[in-house]
């Protein structure tokens, strides 16, 4: 019993002398176990047991001092966050980068004399800003995309979604129109967009978007879209004219579920997802195409320039026909562009007044790992076909592509590595010829 005693003094003495002994010298041990009190065993787990004790103090006194800052910080998917304790306020910031080698050209060719460069080129295709979060609600979010490339501001929304079936979306911004220019440049299966976005997209506007989804899990589960914008793209504050832009978009998710706008079935959906959207706008301006940058109104080949157009030159009416699917890594997406564009300064019978384009694509991916399981599953297998007619009136004259890409995700959408090849056919109809130029992209795209 005097020997459980002396123990129990001598580890009240370690308390005692905690703040004078440190862990690397404990003179009190060695003489205790000098004089036969503890064994040499004895002092080492006492040794540990103090060593413990104060690396627990230590996270204690983090864990009290992080308690007690008015921000917590993380990393998460959408990059470094901060978010108040109270939760009103948060903030996400993240970089993107995509380098990219083409070879040789990188845009899209239009005509026979597009097809005549040779270029071998490495870029930074693009270099984003992303920040963004939610101020006084959860639901009250914000966002704001800045291109250091060009460099313009790409985006700055406020988003209301405190209803699911009910989200007000005011801004600059993507016109959620279609699958293939609202989803990221960033979350896409190829290298870049196929040849029929150029032609038909709506692209980013400035205006409001309202949006919800209805009867979620039903099959008659559907997600709407509508809008109302300036209409001369994010270059410009004001309008042209007193028209404005509008726009609708309806979603039938026949199976249940909404898919996100990400493209690849990254998830391998064990539940088939898919739906089935049309999608109509209209505008009255200078412009008769878009693009993000400071000169987003622009003209497609044919017509006038906006710095030469009247004011509400054109009239431009569209339509967009999309199925989207995604089970056990397989995804298929089809798009149908319909786009017409009248001259309004010309005279009704003149036969120059209407211009009608149509276009296409279809792409279709998977990953080999789900069928066979030897091959990595990190790595997507995708191929995609485009068309655009540029007016129907004409003929020989259709742009096609043909496209075959491999993905290697390293980390998701957020660090990837593709390697497209394409080959892209230009009919031109003056000079009643048709050539094909084959085209290789090498790209990495990474967010952090």
């Amino acid at each position: 019993m005097n020997r459980v005693y002396l123990t129990l003094l001598a580890m009240v003495f370690v308390v005692l002398f905690q703040s004078i002994a440190s862990a690397d010298d404990h003179p009190l041990w060695d003489l205790l176990r000098e004089k036969g009190v503890i064994t040499q065993e004895e002092q080492s787990r006492l040794e540990t047991a103090e060593e413990n004790s104060k690396k627990e103090q230590e996270e204690q006194q983090v864990k009290s001092l992080l308690g007690r800052l008015p921000i917590a910080v993380g990393y998460g998917n959408k990059g470094f966050t901060f978010k108040t304790q109270d939760g009103r306020f948060g903030l996400a910031i993240q970089n993107r980068l995509q380098l990219r080698y083409a070879y040789p050209f990188d845009s899209d060719p239009r005509s026979v004399a597009d097809l005549d460069r040779e270029q071998s080129s490495f870029m930074v295709r693009r270099a984003r800003f992303k920040v963004g979060g939610h101020a006084f609600w959860p639901w009250m979010t914000w966002y704001m995309q800045y291109d250091w490339t060009q460099p313009v501001l790409r985006d700055f929304y406020l988003n209301l979604g405190k209803f699911e079936w009910a989200q007000l979306r005011i801004g600059r911004g993507k016109v959620l129109y279609n699958d293939e220019r609202v989803v990221s440049s960033g979350q896409q299966q190829f290298v870049n967009r196929s040849i029929v976005n150029d032609v038909f997209t709506v692209d980013r506007q400035q205006g409001v978007q309202l949006f919800g989804r209805l009867f979620p899990g039903t099959w008659h589960d559907f997600t709407y879209y509508a809008g109302v914008f300036t209409g001369r793209g994010v270059g410009f504050r004001d309008n042209d004219d007193k028209n404005m832009m509008y726009f609708g978009r309806l979603q039938w998710n026949f199976l249940g579920q909404e898919l996100p706008w990400s493209q690849s079935d990254l998830a391998m959906s064990e539940r088939p997802i898919g739906d089935v959207s049309f999608a109509a706008a209209t505008n009255i301006s200078q412009c008769t195409a878009f693009e993000t940058d400071r000169d987003s109104c622009r003209a497609l080949r044919g017509f006038t320039s906006p710095s030469h157009a009247r004011a509400g030159q054109y009239r431009v009416d569209q339509m967009m026909a999309e199925f989207r699917f995604r089970w056990h890594g397989v995804s298929l997406t089809h798009e149908f562009h319909w786009k017409q564009i009248v001259d309004t300064t010309l005279h009704v019978y003149d036969p120059g007044r209407k211009t009608n384009l149509t276009g296409s694509y279809t792409a279709l991916g998977f990953f080999p790992h789900y069928f066979i399981s030897a091959i990595p599953k990190e790595l997507e297998l995708a191929g995609r076909y485009a068309f655009v007619d540029p007016n129907l009136s004409k003929h020989n004259d259709i742009q096609q592509e043909m496209a075959g890409v491999v993905n290697w995700f390293f980390h998701g959408h957020a660090n990837k590595l593709s390697l497209e090849v394409a080959r892209l056919s230009v009919a031109d109809p003056l000079r009643a010829e048709d050539r094909a130029e084959e085209r290789i992209r090498l790209q990495w795209d990474i967010s952090f």
